[in-house]
Formats: C-alpha cells, sequence, structure tokens
C-alpha cells in the first residue's frame, strides 16, 4: 500500500506542475541504449525551430533553450529517431537512442510492458526471434521458431502443434500473449497445449519469451514466464511504396509438405495496409529408418493418418489520426482443420508393459477438429505535451479458440491385434460408426489501458490496467445423435481484470532499476448442472485477489560487462478446467471437479550477467523458481471405469481408470542455468552456442518429495554460421538433449514417455541460404542427416528421419 499512496503523491505533483519560462541551458549526453556507449553526431533539433546542434565525440551537448517545456528531437542515421521532452533547466540529462533494423516487415506496434522507457532495455531474462531470423529456423509451426532457443524447450504430441515449456513449465502455467493481450482461454488446463499450433510462423514480425513470472505486467497464468506474439504490421513511408512476396514450400521424405504463402504490403506517410495469408498441405510424418516400429502400431515408421493442413490470413492497418496519434487494426485468422492426435492411435511404451495385451486408445482420436484461433485487435495511441500524460494507449480485442475434439473407437471386436513376434501382428481395424465430437470455444472480449508518465528525465512511471470477459461455450455429442455431460458447464463465465503500477528509474549511467506491483482480480461463474450429475455440483460463483510484485536491476559494469538481477512473483488463479473438468485424462486417470481450490504462486529469483565486445557475445542466467499451493492433481484411490463410476468387486468394464482430482496439495521447486553465446571469428565465420538446464522437485502434503513433472533434459544448440559470399549463407547445425532419467511417477505411466527415461541425441542439419537476384531467394534445410532415432522428452513421436525441404521466394 505504501507503493501505491506514494505512486499517487508522485501522481499529484505532476498534475499540478506548472509550465514556465525561462533563459537556459540545457546539456547532456546521448547513449547507445544496448552498450551504454555514448553517440557522436547525433542531431538535436529543437521541435518548431531552426535552433539546434550535435553530439560530440563524448556524446555530449549543450543548447540553449528560451521556454519549457521543450521537445528535442533526435536523430542519426542507423538509429531510430526520438522525440524527448524537457520540463525544466537541466545538466545532466541523459537520453539513450536504439539502433535501427531495417526490415520491410520492421515493425514496434506499441510499447512493451517489460521494456524500460529510458534504457531501452530489460532485466528481465528473454528470448526473441525476430522476422529477420526465419532464414535460419524451421517454419513448419510457430513454436519450432523457439527450438533451442536459450531458456526454452519444446515438446510435441502431435502434428502441427507442440507446447512451449518454459523454466520446466507448461501449459497453464505459461501465459500466450496475441499483440500484448492474452490468447490463453480460460479452461487451459495443465498438460501441453495445442493452441499456438494455430500461430501462422510466417505472418510473426517478433515472438518474445519472458522467462520467469511476469504475472506483475499481465496478470494471471504468467508463473513461469509468457510469450508475446507480435504480428506484422508495415510502418509509414515518406513516398508510397508497394510491396510484397510470394514464398513456397516443399518437403522430401519428412511430412510432404506442400504450402504457399503470399504478402502484400501498401506504405506511405500516413496510412499502411497489410495482407499475408498461407495454404498449407502435410501429406504423413516418416520417422528414421532406425524408429522401433512396435510404438507406432498399427502403422509404421511412415504414419499416413498424420495427413492435416494449415491454413491462415491476416489483416493489418495503421493510420495516422494526427501527427502525435495512431490507429493500428490487426485481424488473425489460423486453422487446423483437422489433425490426429497420434499418442491416443499408436501404442506407444504400453509395449512395455504387458505387451501381449496392449492396444491402442482409441481407432481415430483428434483435438483439433478444428483448432481456429482467430484474433482481433484495435489500438489507439497518443503522445501528448503533458508529462503526467506522456504517452497513452488504449486497446480492445475479440479473440476466438476452437478447441475441438473428435473421436472413433474401434469397432466390435475389431481392434488391431498386437504381438511381441513381429509376424503375428495384425495391424488391420475396423471403426465404429458412431463418432463422438467434444466441442469447446472460448470466446474473448479484451480491454487494456497502458499510460506513460515522466516524472523526471531519469525517471518515468508506466501505469494503467486491463480486463478480460471469457465466455466458453461446450458441449458432447455424436453423429448419432446422443448428448453427454460436456466437459465443462456450457456457458461459463470468466472474468479477469488488473491495475498495475511501475517505475523504470536510471540511478546513474551505470544503474537503472525497476519497481513494479499489480493487483489482480479473478471472476469465475460455473452454471455446474446439478449434484445429481457426473459433476455433483449446483451452479457455483466465486472471486479471487491477488497482489504480485517485481523488482529488477541492471549494472552496467563497463562497456562489455553487464549485470542483471530480477525478483518477481506469479499467480494464476483457478480456471474453469481445474474447477470443472470431469473426464478420461492422460491414458489411466479419470478427473472428478473440485471447486475448494485457491490461486496457485510462485516466487521467481534470478541473476544474469550479459558480456559484449566487439567478436564474442555472451548470456548467462542462473534461476530459482519456487511453486506455492500447487494445483496438482491427486489420487483418490478410487478406481473407476470410462463413466467414472466407482468399481467395486467385479465390474463388466474393459477399461480401469485411476481417479484424480484437483487439489491445492504440493510445493515444487525449479532451479537451473540459460546460456547463448556466439563468436564472431571473422566476417564471414561465426559460431553460436545455446544451453539450458532445469532441475525440479515436488514437495507432497505429507512432506515427501518426488521429480516434478515433465521437467525437460539440459539442451541446446550448436551452430557456425559460414558466409563464404555476399548472396551464400550456410549453416551447420547441431541440435542435442542429454539423456533424461530422472522422471516423475506420472511420467512413469505415460504411454508416451519410456519407464526408463528419455535417451539423449544429437540432430545434424544444414541449412543454405542463396539469394539469387535482387528478388528471388532459395532456403535448403536438410534435417536429421544422420537418420537418428531420436525423441524429444514427453512427445509422442520420434523426429522426424532424413528429409529435405525447399522453399523458393520471390519478393517485389
Amino acid at each position: 500500500m505504501m507503493k501505491i499512496k506514494h505512486g499517487l503523491f508522485l501522481m499529484c505533483l505532476i498534475s499540478i506542475t506548472l509550465n514556465f519560462s525561462s533563459n537556459a541551458q540545457i546539456s547532456g549526453v546521448i547513449k547507445d541504449s544496448k552498450t551504454f556507449a555514448p553517440i557522436e553526431e547525433v542531431s538535436i533539433l529543437l521541435d518548431g525551430t531552426q535552433m539546434g546542434t550535435s553530439t560530440n565525440s563524448e556524446g555530449e551537448f549543450y543548447l540553449p533553450v528560451y521556454d519549457f517545456p521543450a521537445k528535442l528531437q533526435l536523430s542519426l542515421l542507423g538509429f531510430e529517431s526520438r522525440l524527448v521532452e524537457v520540463f525544466r533547466p537541466d545538466s545532466n540529462l541523459v537520453f539513450f537512442m536504439k539502433e535501427e533494423i531495417s526490415s520491410l516487415e520492421e515493425i514496434i506496434i506499441s510499447p512493451d510492458r517489460t521494456i524500460n522507457p529510458i534504457t531501452q532495455s530489460s532485466p528481465i531474462a528473454r528470448s526473441s526471434v525476430s522476422i529477420e531470423q526465419l532464414s535460419s529456423k524451421s517454419t513448419v509451426t510457430a513454436v519450432e521458431l523457439l527450438r533451442a532457443e536459450s531458456g526454452v524447450f519444446i515438446q510435441q504430441t502431435s502434428v502441427g502443434q507442440g507446447s512451449v515449456y518454459i523454466r520446466g513449465r507448461a501449459g497453464r502455467d505459461v501465459l500466450y500473449l496475441f499483440n500484448g493481450m492474452r490468447m490463453n482461454p480460460s479452461f487451459v488446463r495443465s498438460g501441453q497445449n495445442q493452441y499456438f499450433g494455430a500461430v501462422d510462423p510466417l505472418l510473426i514480425n517478433q515472438l518474445d519469451v519472458y522467462r520467469g513470472p511476469v504475472s506483475v505486467y499481465y496478470g494471471s497464468d504468467a508463473l513461469s514466464g509468457g510469450v508475446n506474439i507480435s504480428p506484422i504490421v508495415q510502418d509509414y513511408s515518406v513516398e508510397p511504396i508497394l510491396s510484397g512476396e510470394i514464398q513456397s514450400a516443399l518437403n522430401f521424405e519428412g511430412n510432404g509438405e506442400k504450402s504457399v504463402h503470399g504478402k502484400l504490403a501498401y506504405q506511405s506517410s500516413g496510412f499502411t495496409l497489410f495482407a499475408g495469408g498461407s495454404f498449407r498441405d502435410f501429406d504423413y510424418y516418416k520417422m528414421s529408418s532406425q524408429t522401433n516400429d512396435a510404438l507406432w502400431f498399427p502403422y509404421g515408421q511412415t504414419l499416413s493418418n498424420a495427413d492435416y493442413q494449415f491454413k491462415s490470413f491476416q489483416l493489418s492497418s495503421k493510420i495516422k489520426a494526427s501527427d502525435k496519434a495512431d490507429l493500428t487494426f490487426i485481424s488473425y485468422y489460423g486453422e487446423i482443420p483437422e489433425a490426429a492426435r497420434l499418442d491416443r492411435v499408436t501404442l506407444g511404451f504400453a509395449i512395455e508393459d504387458e505387451p501381449e495385451g496392449a492396444e491402442p486408445q482409441f481407432g481415430y482420436y483428434s483435438n483439433t477438429s478444428p483448432l481456429l484461433f482467430w484474433g482481433n485487435t484495435a489500438e489507439y495511441r497518443t503522445s501528448t505535451s503533458n508529462y503526467a500524460f506522456e504517452s497513452i494507449g488504449i486497446k480492445v480485442g475479440y479473440f476466438r479458440l476452437k478447441d475441438f475434439r473428435k473421436q472413433q473407437d474401434f469397432a466390435f471386436n475389431e481392434a488391431p491385434a498386437y504381438s511381441v513376434i513381429e509376424a503375428e501382428r495384425d495391424p488391420l481395424f475396423q471403426l465404429s460408426d458412431t463418432t463422438s465430437f467434444d466441442q469447446n470455444r472460448s470466446d474473448q472480449l479484451q480491454f487494456s489501458l497502458d499510460i506513460r508518465s515522466a516524472i523526471s528525465n531519469n525517471l518515468y512511471l508506466k501505469w494503467g490496467g486491463d480486463i478480460s470477459y471469457d465466455y466458453v461455450s461446450s458441449e458432447i455429442h455424436t453423429n448419432k445423435g446422443d448428448v453427454s455431460l460436456p466437459r465443462y458447464p456450457d456457458g461459463s463465465k470468466y472474468i479477469l481484470s488488473g491495475i498495475f503500477a511501475q517505475l523504470d528509474q536510471l540511478i546513474s549511467d551505470e544503474l537503472s532499476m525497476e519497481y513494479g506491483i499489480r493487483y489482480s482480480h479473478t471472476f469465475a461463474d460455473i452454471p455446474f448442472e446439478g449434484v445429481n450429475t457426473d459433476r455433483k455440483f449446483d451452479p457455483y460463483k466465486s472471486d479471487y485477489g491477488q497482489f504480485t510484485g517485481a523488482f529488477g536491476a541492471t549494472y552496467k559494469l563497463n562497456s562489455e560487462v553487464t549485470f542483471l538481477s530480477n525478483i518477481s512473483s506469479g499467480f494464476r488463479a483457478p480456471n474453469v478446467s481445474d474447477l470443472s473438468e470431469v473426464g478420461i485424462r492422460r491414458s489411466d486417470q479419470f478427473q472428478k471437479s473440485n471447486t475448494d481450490l485457491k490461486p496457485e504462486k510462485t516466487g521467481n529469483f534470478d541473476l544474469g550477467f550479459q558480456y559484449e565486445s566487439e567478436s564474442f557475445y555472451a548470456e548467462f542466467f542462473a534461476f530459482w523458481l519456487h511453486y506455492f499451493d500447487k494445483i496438482q492433481r491427486v489420487n483418490t484411490g478410487n478406481l473407476v471405469d470410462e463413466n467414472g463410476q466407482v468399481i467395486e468387486g467385479d465390474s463388466e468394464s474393459d477399461e480401469v481408470y485411476r481417479e484424480v482430482i484437483n487439489e491445492n496439495a504440493n510445493s515444487m521447486d525449479l532451479l537451473g542455468v540459460e546460456f547463448r553465446g556466439n563468436y564472431s571469428i571473422n566476417d564471414w565465420l561465426k559460431s553460436g552456442l545455446t544451453f539450458t538446464y532445469t532441475w525440479g522437485d515436488l514437495t507432497n502434503e505429507d512432506g515427501s518429495r518426488e521429480p516434478a513433472d515433465r521437467v525437460p533434459p539440459a539442451n541446446g544448440i550448436f551452430y557456425v554460421d559460414y558466409t563464404p559470399a555476399k548472396n551464400i549463407s550456410i549453416r551447420p547445425q547441431a541440435r542435442y538433449a542429454f539423456s533424461h532419467r530422472r522422471i516423475s511417477p506420472g511420467e512413469v505411466g505415460d504411454i508416451r514417455i519410456s519407464q526408463n527415461g528419455t535417451d539423449g541425441f544429437v540432430n545434424i542439419q544444414l541449412l543454405v541460404n542463396f539469394q539469387a537476384g535482387k528478388n528471388l531467394s532459395l532456403k535448403v534445410i536438410a534435417d536429421n542427416l544422420t537418420d537418428a532415432a531420436y525423441r524429444e522428452h514427453a512427445s509422442s513421436l520420434d523426429g522426424m528421419g532424413r528429409n529435405v525441404t525447399v522453399s523458393v521466394s520471390y519478393t517485389f
């Protein structure tokens, strides 16, 4: 409360400060926001006049000013221009400028809440992938862009999708943002989720991964970190420009991809318009010739049922409403019409437990029938001469997410017959003519307000709030007209809101600090169907409140070494899935509802350093993440059938499940290190390395300890960039993971994970980019050159065997 009172007091002082006039000189220094080095020859022009000056070799400047507040235009080729405001005579001004990246798709849509507006940096550990880096990435899915990035691990349950692990956690512990607004629906679940699969990697301007809790900025769900998807929006151009790109890709011996992608952009001094889209068709999924075919029974190393399509479309526009205001509109649509969830239709590691009686769980199962994300945002952002409201951003959004599933059992007595003797295996089967549809939809309305106030030249206040209203539709029915209890109570409402304040302070040339606080409120209105249904609850309403905070520091020891530290807290309120979900989970559990839950919370401490010289860059972070009141599935001790009925004595049911229930039952500790570095040997040869290691331990209610569930193995990538000519780049790289034997009790019973853990691997790849002319480019990715059989931990598939993807791009 003291911080809030102090903040209000400062705001009052700001609002009553009077403008005044004087004949005075202002002076100071201008520095590079990345290196903190002084910048010479920066042009400094007093806005609205011909009066100006430039910085000397030490980055210093002196300028007589007669009226305050005064606006200064800072500009230098190679750096982003800035318009700054000075409110009083000052001889100790420090301004920072950011290097400019020249790109057709370069956009900064709105200020990132995590960025210090003074230094244009942040003490938060982060991994970022921009559109300029696509040449060195696989672009099969959006999550592929983050493979082997520092602090990130990718798990893939099925084709066309994948989950991002940040500091050992995924699913509901990671907050997904689209253009700075929450993408997570209120039924996001504890396990891996497929929602990121609906995002087109070719329509992303930048992906930012926040490593560590960011609830102080964005509220619930950001327990271990967050991912912000920045879509493409064109910036203004002095002269009208019409540009575009057509791209096509073919894959051989991997997934049979055939795709086409296009972009078209118009830019002028006051209006821009962008349109882009993709259509992608994948025919199969082929693993290494060395894979264990028994794992994929009743199929083989080539999964013919892994065919699927992906389609996307995006429109965006930026309009200059005035000299100081912009309007930005974005509409994105991405869909996978249908793709098989392969761990439900193959044996997997069930062959390790009574293999003679093993059979796949379903004849056919899909959790993308369809998977659809439709995101729309409109933003108004303006700057003012009032330093209490230097920048104001108002944003509204409407997001729709469809999580539709489809299931077909085997026809009666028609399950495929597996045998440990290969010659006796019978892979033939028939599907039941009954199809079950499990259809869940989230419709979110969102609003956010961001205000930036300049308390002084070295102290900024960022404050505002946001609210999200989510309406959940849910139903289960069959093609025969049968209706069952839906996965979630139909018509559930979930409202998240919060207010925040963050102070960014430049204490000295070397030290900058950040302080943040947020209050979040959650309201859940769940229309349970009554005590006589399987959920056994009447309609229920509840609300939760939570304070979160953060403190960060950046200390520039010298021009090469920077130390960073961050202390932050995160939280996640029980959502619709936690409170109400009923049904079969994983392959051996049946979940019951429980409304007696409270928010789970995390506390995080990380310490890092960055070293940067002319030829070498290195970043290292060590972290400790502690969970309080962790919501965990707990075994009730009951055995139930497929309908959740307790089995007592003999049962006619062929399917038996362990009954589980959500409880605030555990605490958890995650510790780890994250490293990335690169070394420029000369102008045409560079190498790089990433390494991430996470260790996790779960503490149960009785004090016993066990390995935390789904913690990734140590992993990373090593690469060499070779540029023999200006139009050719060659990157051999090795993506690697260490063996992972420390698995949790829950993983022991998961058919995606061997009871012996997951073997280590090295995947050798070769990426070649060739600029054939001014407008034509060719990209070749040769994957898994040794045709090794390998698997990402907790994935349901081995990686693809030896395969090649060729893409051709034409720009105009």
